[in-house]
């Protein structure tokens, strides 16, 4: 089964490699590295392209600076609480600043440690069944979190809600916000527990959270835990206006929706628990926003943004285009590119109509004001051009991404570098790297790509050309789920399995990948990985695969259609019902499981083999394999026989000496005593000078060192 398209790979540039070619950026070391020249003298020279962390630009982890010291504070039942506040410039309002407040140690321990161990079992569970991946409403990524809370509700029938967690949010929380805030009526809304963990989600891009009256961020451990965490930004200047707010186990930060801020996590995991608060229960029925209704009436730009996307949730797209006209009116950046969002594609049941000149219009101006989502989304625009919409400015197009890469944009990173990779230039490599420490998943993609083949000067690495694989899988991208399942029967780099990887082209096959049509319909004509063969629905998927242009299924098109003639499918066909499995002997359950890749050395009687085979059986969840819970099993570094027979020969050598100190000290033990000696053996003193008699031949005995033990074995 043949996967990795043609069309994604990255094309290989001439001269790159040759004497002479300009050395490696050294201006994208990380803070505090020192980047090294490349020269012909220096050794990265010989070995290709330095390590991705003297690559990959990261914005530095630079704290938040208090100006007042903390004061001590009541919050609803809890007494004495220290409380941090801090200002930052409201990045589309001059002289404006948007206020939060740190509460520390606000959460006990056990009801941190109650929070932590229930989320992250239901979450857990949830990524691993492939759920949890909900488009976020700020980057469309999968979120990667589980909801406690929906509408002011506790979701009990999942057992998610703690008690804990009702005390925190009824005796401190909404208390201190109902305080703080100066609303009385403030009423919980939602609930959310995430994560931030490696091979998933690593970056929330710096936004408002317009929809929520006031936001509670509780962090769940230790900041030794983690790199990064929840930063502030007060322009779009990343590098230098991006400072993180350090949180402590249990530290609460709370701010309104006027807060420019983002999650980033460079390094470890970090676990948090968000609650939002709007200022009536009925808000949070039909999910508006009415707190913008009198400073959106007085002419306030966010607010009138603010208010227009209320009227979107309530699905009143009229109202809400009237309101958002008006904040574009005053030059309102989020409102100038949500305004060209909807005239290049107008949201379903808006009843409004594409106008491709208006949104060319509305990018140019919030990109001119140096908006970055503006900047990524023209550029690429621009790049790549629209046939009959937009005229293709390659110049133009990597210009406005470069401003965008700038302000740590991670959809810019990716366009440009893969545009400056296409032109053979070398240095598209750090800006899909930077792309790829932040999660984004076809950056991921093409990376593993690169590592797979060595492309642009990169050595050959399996290992992360899978780590890359699965990451950008683990996040839902059709075409690296397609290539892990062909990593995966062919163990390649990995232990094979044959069921996980027909799962994996499956879901490929229904995110629309024509290679994942392709390999699943083979997997059903062939019956690969214990899967019921089905010659029609094998066709079906070759048809859609070669309906979208895939050479490989147009030639197999005929072996499909004969395949489909043949009314006797083989008889290794799977199971589909439990009368089916009742019917099979242990035997005949054994293999199956075994071909599944079901563990089964603790079923002891046939009805335990039934039941767990019965989880493969359709219509039940299928697991997430992508999934950093189901981990990918390498296949150990295999030696050479030159390498084994040194290793033996060494071993050999240490017996060898081992055996002639033995045979000194018997020969020593042996050995008459001279006259004139005393009879008892020569002893030395013990530690210290204390008188711990020692013989001799026991010091040197305690002196040989221990034999190693025999771990290589030629195989002829």
């Amino acid at each position: 089964m043949r996967a990795y398209a043609g069309t994604c790979a990255p094309p290989v540039s001439s001269g790159c490699g040759a004497v002479g070619a300009v050395y490696g950026p050294t201006s994208f070391a990380p803070p505090g590295a020192h980047a090294k020249e490349m020269t012909p003298a220096n050794d990265t020279w010989h070995s290709g392209w330095q390590p991705i962390d003297q690559l990959v630009a990261a914005v530095p982890v630079r704290p938040f600076a208090f100006a007042q010291p903390p004061r001590q504070v009541d919050v609803g039942e809890r007494r004495g609480i220290s409380e941090l506040c801090g200002h930052v410039p409201k990045p589309y309002a001059a002289g404006e600043e948007a206020e939060f407040s740190v509460l520390k140690g606000l959460l006990t321990d056990n009801e941190v440690a109650q929070i932590l161990s229930t989320g992250s079992r239901l979450l857990s569970d949830f990524v691993g069944s492939g759920k949890a991946r909900e488009p976020d409403p700020v980057d469309g990524r999968p979120s990667f979190a589980v909801d406690l809370w929906e509408q002011g509700r506790a979701r009990e029938t999942d057992g998610l809600a703690t008690p804990a967690l009702h005390r925190l949010i009824e005796g401190a929380l909404l208390p201190h916000v109902r305080q703080k805030y100066g609303c009385p009526t403030a009423a919980l809304s939602s609930v959310l527990f995430r994560r931030f963990v490696p091979e998933e989600r690593r970056f929330c891009s710096p936004h408002h959270a317009h929809g929520a009256f006031a936001v509670a961020v509780a962090s769940l451990q230790d900041p030794q835990a983690y790199t990064g965490g929840l930063f502030v930004q007060g322009s779009g200047k990343a590098f230098l206006d991006r400072r993180f707010i350090e949180l402590g186990r249990g530290d609460v930060c709370f701010f309104q929706h006027d807060l420019h801020h983002g999650v980033e996590v460079q390094e470890g995991s970090r676990m948090e628990l968000i609650c939002t608060f709007k200022n009536s229960p009925a808000a949070v029925v039909d999910g508006s926003s009415p707190w913008y209704e009198m400073p959106a009436k007085q002419g306030n730009a966010s607010a009138q943004y603010g208010l227009a996307l209320s009227h979107v949730a309530r699905g009143d797209f009229a109202t809400a285009k009237v309101w958002l006209e008006k904040a574009c009116s005053q030059d309102h950046p989020e409102a100038l590119l949500t305004s060209a969002e909807w005239a290049w594609e107008p949201p379903e049941a808006s009843g409004l109509l594409a106008d491709d000149v208006s949104a060319m219009q509305l990018f140019r101006r919030a990109a001119d004001l140096g908006y970055w989502k503006a900047q990524s989304r023209l550029g690429a625009l621009l790049l790549h051009g629209a046939q009959g919409r937009v005229q293709q400015d390659a110049w133009e197009g990597k210009r406005l991404l470069r401003l965008g890469f700038e302000q740590d944009d991670p959809n810019a990173g990716f366009h440009l570098g893969q545009a400056l990779l296409q032109d053979g230039d070398r240095d598209g490599i750090t800006k899909l790297l930077s792309a790829c420490a932040k999660g984004h998943p076809r950056a991921c993609f093409q990376a593993a790509e690169i590592y797979r083949e060595g492309h642009h000067q990169l050595p050959k690495d399996m290992a992360q050309s899978l780590r890359y694989t699965k990451w950008s899988a683990h996040q839902g991208d059709a075409q690296a789920l397609s290539n892990l399942g062909h990593l995966i029967i062919n163990g390649m780099g990995v232990i094979r399995d044959d069921a996980k990887a027909v799962r994996l082209f499956k879901q490929a096959a229904k995110l629309g990948a024509a290679e994942g049509m392709l390999n699943y319909g083979l997997a059903l004509m062939r019956g690969n990985g214990g899967v019921k063969v089905d010659y029609q629905e094998a066709l079906e998927w070759a048809q859609k695969s070669a309906a979208l242009g895939h050479s490989l299924a147009h030639q197999q098109l005929s072996t499909f259609f004969n395949a489909a003639r043949n009314p006797n499918p083989p008889v290794r066909s799977a199971p589909r019902t439990r009368e089916e499995l009742q019917g099979l002997s242990v035997r005949e359950l054994r293999e199956l499981l075994r071909a599944e890749g079901i563990d089964f050395s603790d079923c002891v009687e046939k009805q335990d083999l039934v039941e767990r085979a019965a989880v493969r059986l359709p219509g039940v969840t299928e697991p997430w394999d992508a999934a950093p819970e189901h981990t990918l099993l390498l296949e150990p570094p295999k030696r050479t026989r030159e390498e084994i027979m040194r290793q033996r020969q060494k071993q050999q050598q240490q017996q060898q000496q081992q055996q002639q100190q033995q045979q000194q000290q018997q020969q020593q033990q042996q050995s008459p005593v001279p006259p004139g000696s005393a009879s008892a053996p020569a002893t030395v003193a013990g530690d210290f000078g204390y008188g711990v008699a020692t013989p001799v031949s026991s010091v040197a005995a305690s002196q040989v060192p221990p034999a190693a033990p025999c771990e290589f074995e030629i195989v002829d």
